[in-house]
C-alpha cells in the first residue's frame, strides 16, 4: 500500500507539470489537423453619408463554412474580425449586394479555404433620409401603492418633449415616445425615477436618452358612503336591485374635501332598449366629477335591472 501511495504522490508537482505539458503537446498536434467549421463574421457598414441612415435592422453577422487547421479556425472564431462593406456613394432606396469570398477578412497567406457562404449570401438594405422630430413623452404606470397610500393620477415628466432621430419613413409615423413602465407596488412616498424609452423602432435614437418621471404618492384616508343608484334620464319605468350601493372613496389625507365626498353620486348605464336588460347586470359608474386625487369605486360594481313596478 505504501509503495502504491509513493508511486501516486511522490513528486506530485513534477508529475502534474509533466501531465500538463503532455496535454499541451497533444492539443498542439491535434489542432494542426485540417478541419471544417462555421465561423461568424460581424458585418460592419461604413462610409454612409451623414444625411442618410439604414431603415430596419441590417444583418448582424455572416455565417461562413471554412476549411483550415483547427488552430486557425479557433483563432478566427475567437477574434471575429468584421466584414467591412463600404456604402460610399449609395443614395436613398433599396441597396443590394452579393457577399463573396473577397469580402471575408481572411489574413493574407493563410491557408484557409471557403467551402460556402451559409447566410446571408446577399446583403439587402433600405436606405432612407435621416430626419429629426420633437415628440411628447408618454409615461406608463403599473400597479397601485399599498393600502393607506394614494397616487392622485398626476405625473411629472422632465423633459416632456424629446428629439427623435432616425429614418424619415419611420419617424414620420410616430406620435409619441413611450417610456418603460414605473411600478408603484410597495411605494409609500413620491417616486422619482429615471427611465428610458421602450419599443422605439430600429435605427431610431432619442435625445436625451433618459427621462425623469416623478409620481406623487401620499398618505390617504378611505371613507364609505351609501348612495342611491340613479337611472339614465330616458330609462323611465326601470329600476335596479339593489337600489343603493356603497361608495368607497379614497382621498389624500392632507386634502380631504368632506363636501365633495358628500356630493358623490352613482348611476347605472346600459344599451337601449332597456327592456332587453331586465334581469341582466349592468355596471355602476360615478356620476358627475370629483376633485383631483379622489378615487371612487362601488360595492357591488354592478346591479340587476328590473321594471319599476316589480
Amino acid at each position: 500500500m505504501s509503495v502504491l501511495r509513493g508511486i501516486l504522490f511522490d513528486n506530485l508537482g513534477l508529475k502534474l507539470v509533466a501531465l500538463l505539458l503532455a496535454v499541451l503537446v497533444y492539443l498542439n498536434v491535434y489542432t494542426d489537423r485540417p478541419a471544417s467549421m462555421i465561423v461568424s463574421f460581424p458585418i460592419q457598414l461604413t462610409d454612409l453619408a451623414d444625411s442618410l441612415t439604414i431603415a430596419g435592422q441590417p444583418p448582424g453577422a455572416a455565417q461562413v463554412e471554412l476549411r483550415a487547421t483547427a488552430k486557425q479556425l479557433i483563432r478566427l472564431r475567437l477574434t471575429e474580425p468584421p466584414i467591412k462593406i463600404s456604402l460610399a456613394g449609395v443614395g436613398e432606396g433599396h441597396f443590394e449586394r452579393a457577399l463573396g469570398d473577397a469580402d471575408l477578412p481572411i489574413p493574407e497567406g493563410a491557408a484557409i479555404e471557403v467551402n460556402r457562404m451559409v447566410t446571408p449570401r446577399t446583403l439587402a438594405l433600405e436606405i432612407d433620409r435621416k430626419t429629426k422630430r420633437r415628440l411628447p413623452v408618454a409615461a406608463r404606470i403599473q400597479g397601485e401603492p399599498p393600502g393607506g397610500f394614494l397616487w392622485s393620477g398626476d405625473t411629472q415628466v422632465r423633459p416632456r418633449v424629446v428629439e427623435v432621430m432616425g429614418p424619415d419613413r419611420v419617424v414620420s409615423q410616430l406620435d409619441s415616445v413611450r417610456l418603460k413602465a414605473v411600478a408603484l407596488t410597495g411605494r409609500r412616498d413620491t417616486a422619482r425615477v429615471t427611465v428610458s424609452p421602450q419599443g422605439l423602432p430600429e435605427a431610431c435614437s432619442v435625445r436625451p436618452s433618459s427621462i425623469e418621471v416623478e409620481i406623487p404618492i401620499e398618505p390617504a384616508t378611505t371613507r364609505r358612503l351609501a348612495v342611491t343608484v340613479e337611472a339614465p334620464g330616458d330609462a323611465v319605468g326601470f329600476a335596479v336591485s339593489p337600489e343603493r350601493v356603497i361608495a368607497i372613496i379614497t382621498s389624500p389625507r392632507a386634502r380631504t374635501d368632506l363636501a365633495a365626498i358628500a356630493r358623490v353620486r352613482a348611476a347605472w348605464s346600459g344599451p337601449a332598449p332597456y327592456a332587453s336588460l331586465v334581469g341582466r347586470r349592468v355596471g355602476v359608474y360615478r356620476k358627475g366629477g370629483s376633485p383631483s386625487g379622489m378615487r371612487v369605486r362601488f360595492e357591488p360594481e354592478s346591479v340587476v335591472v328590473r321594471r319599476a313596478q316589480d
